[in-house]
């Protein structure tokens, strides 16, 4: 017994302090930028620091911008921490953004690499930055206090509601990039100036790069089907005016039937809204509710269904359909075989109803 005690105390002996840091000798990356390099295969890597200010009180805490290329990602983090006096934590970064140059070669390395770093989080938010991801890190809007705080509540929602935004995060990212029947998607972030940036489109990727970018318009359209309740306005004519409803609530679901050996998808949508715009300036007495109902239920199935047709087209599912289909069929051999052979034959027909209930007036 004494044997062992002394054993055990002479190994407690052996065991070295935690390497535990004080804040203080800390430096918080908040975001990561990554673009091509000038050589080939060179990666740019951009590191968003935000430095920790004693005064609470200050209005507007400091950042700084670190910018290195290297043959490997991992070379240029190392060779990074010898530009700074403190320690890099990475334990606040919540965005990575990749070059637009970057995601059209390939963004299954950068993934690869963010997947595996034991101090990197598995809710990053994944983008794509135009005209590149150093652009978008230098961007600092007047409203912004804390370093890359307005891009961090853009992409998670914490702040704006945008019908045009759509959050990636790695996990997510790194399922669809490996899950048959589905592919990925990217938001874009464009970099406008020094002061503001634009978020509303998204690009669609095969298993590695990107293929297609969706507009404004299509990329609400994507969001409405596989985002419930999303808080938005469409547009509906009616005898020559403009109408624009503003959707209370909204769901969208959709079956795949296989008719005569050709896939028919059918989307049920629903919309209940209010009306937010009336260029005519008349009275919504109840009919006119039902001529806009009806004339905005049949301007947004035209519209969806020529965004899924270009989604087909370009040969890319981001909405899952073959996940789907490979789920209710049991032959795990042949059954994504199958679904590629009928992808190209893919029929879209869309049931939507719209609801205008209110005229937004105040009798």
């Amino acid at each position: 017994m004494r044997r062992a005690l002394c054993g055990i105390i002479a190994l407690l002996l052996l065991c070295t302090g935690c390497e535990y840091k004080d804040i203080d000798r800390r430096i918080f990356v908040v975001a990561i930028g990554i673009d091509k390099g000038q050589e080939a295969g060179d990666f740019k890597v951009s590191l968003k620091l935000a430095l920790p200010q004693g005064d609470v009180s200050k209005n507007e805490e400091k950042m700084q911008i670190l910018t290195e290329e290297s043959t490997s990602i991992s070379e240029a983090l190392r060779r990074m921490k010898s530009r700074v006096e403190k320690e890099l934590d990475y334990v606040h970064c919540k965005s990575i953004v990749l070059g637009d140059g970057l995601a059209a070669e390939g963004v299954g390395h950068v993934l690869d690499w963010a997947v595996r770093r034991r101090d990197m989080q598995l809710i990053l938010n994944f983008s794509i930055g135009r005209p590149n991801a150093l652009e978008v890190l230098q961007v600092k809007p007047p409203s912004e206090r804390i370093p890359s705080n307005s891009l961090i509540m853009a992409m998670s929602g914490q702040g704006t509601e945008s019908p045009f935004i759509t959050s990636v995060y790695t996990y997510e990212l790194m399922r669809k990039l490996y899950e048959k029947g589905i592919d990925p998607i990217l938001p874009i972030i464009e970099a406008q100036g020094k002061e503001e940036f634009l978020i509303d489109k998204i690009a669609l990727l095969d298993k590695n790069k990107t293929r297609l970018v969706l507009t404004a318009d299509e990329t609400r359209l994507f969001n409405l089907l596989t985002r419930p309740n999303l808080r938005t306005n469409f547009p509906a004519y009616v005898q020559g005016g403009m109408y624009q409803y503003y959707t209370e609530s909204s769901k969208s679901s959709y079956k795949i039937e296989i008719q005569e050996g050709e896939p028919l998808i059918r989307y049920t949508i629903r919309i209940k809204g209010i009306i937010e715009e009336n260029s005519a300036q008349t009275e919504a007495d109840q009919k006119l509710l039902d001529e806009i109902s009806a004339s905005g239920a049949e301007e947004l199935r035209t519209d969806v269904e020529a965004m899924l047709s270009k989604v087909q087209k370009s040969g890319l599912d981001p909405f899952g359909w073959g996940l789907h289909y490979g789920a209710r069929h049991w032959n795990n051999e042949t059954e994504m075989e199958i679904w590629e052979r009928l992808f190209p034959h893919i029929r879209f027909e869309v049931d939507a109803k719209v609801a205008v209930k209110y005229s937004g007036m105040i009798k």
